[in-house]
């Protein structure tokens, strides 16, 4: 299971700046630009400052499901965000010597086959061998394998808490039109301030969303797969009359596991795999799986910090902004 230490940090932005810079003044003014957004679209209209002071009450449902919907969407694009820049930090470091020669040795053929036999020719690598060749190549990246993973299930945890908040956030925005009408119609006040807002509604379908990720939970277990490389990277593998390293015939040690211990004992690549750093990572993908289940409780995770004056990150903002417009 992945670690569940938590770093810490109290807001979504801890990632941009060590810690929260959000007060309850910013988060309010998120969520009801966000709210007033929302039904300034569905109504084709805009809402003007006069409309939004006398909506005041009937807006506070919306805006409370605006601000988790924003904040299940910029914790997905957090979720992202890690796991492109662990992606990056694995494709850096080459492959070692060792890997390169047993490679070779086994009949990959990464760079040739010069020290196979004539044989060669006619018989691929023993499927175990190509695993065991590729696990010892790949030793360096079992730890990122291990957190493509837990982001892969967080992730995939994540969009559903994403479908269920949107669709919270339609229902609340169809009830808040529904007062609005309701209003328009039995508050003086209210009609001669915001008539604007009647008959407005567009005549556009309702938004239909896609939930099925690109990235699924099959997919991170088969990233740096040995069984699945050895199938359908190199597809010239065998179970029988293979070639095992010395000649064509069967290979008899057993596939090591893709783990520290395993890769220990694995005598096809020895040595170390390439060091890669990705403690950055790790810990920001602890403060990450803190607020996925934090969100998964019901709990908020855009805080207003203990500080009664400080500037909303530009990036928060940045991506707020996007996710609203958008």
């Amino acid at each position: 299971s992945p670690p569940s230490e938590n770093t810490g940090s109290s807001g979504i932005n801890a990632e941009y700046g060590g810690g929260n810079s959000l007060t309850t003044k910013d988060l309010d003014d998120i969520k009801t630009a966000a709210a007033v957004g929302s039904l300034s679209a569905s109504l084709n209209v805009a809402v003007s400052a006069e409309c939004q002071s006398l909506l005041y009450f009937e807006m506070e449902h919306l805006k409370n499901s605006e601000l988790k919907y924003l904040s299940s969407i910029l914790l997905m694009l957090r979720g992202y965000n890690i796991m492109t820049n662990i992606i990056t930090k694995a494709q850096v470091p080459d492959l070692t010597d060792e890997c390169y020669v047993g490679a070779v040795r086994g009949g990959l053929k990464f760079g040739g086959c010069e020290l196979c036999d004539d044989a060669t020719e006619f018989a691929h690598p023993c499927v175990k061998l190509c695993r065991n060749l590729l696990s010892g190549c790949l030793k360096g990246h079992i730890q990122i394998r291990e957190y493509i993973q837990y982001l892969a299930q967080y992730q995939i945890e994540l969009n559903k808490l994403v479908e269920t908040m949107t669709k919270e956030r339609d229902t609340k925005l169809e009830s808040l039109k529904a007062e609005v009408k309701s209003k328009l119609s039995r508050d003086r006040e209210f009609y001669d301030t915001c008539s604007a807002l009647q008959g407005k509604q567009s005549d556009q379908d309702s938004t239909q969303y896609e939930w099925e990720l690109q990235y699924t939970a099959k997919d991170a277990r088969n990233t740096l797969d040995s069984a699945w490389l050895c199938t359908y990277v190199f597809s010239g593998i065998s179970e029988v009359n293979c070639w095992n390293k010395s000649a064509v015939g069967e290979y008899r040690l057993s596939v090591y596991e893709f783990s520290e211990d395993g890769q220990f004992e694995n005598p096809e690549v020895p040595g170390e795999g390439p060091s890669i750093n990705i403690d950055e990572q790790i810990n920001l993908f602890k403060d990450y799986k803190y607020k996925v289940e934090e969100l998964s409780a019901g709990r908020d995770i855009l805080k207003p910090s203990s500080a009664k004056t400080q500037i909303v990150s530009l990036t928060l903002l940045t991506l707020i902004i996007f996710v609203v417009l958008t």
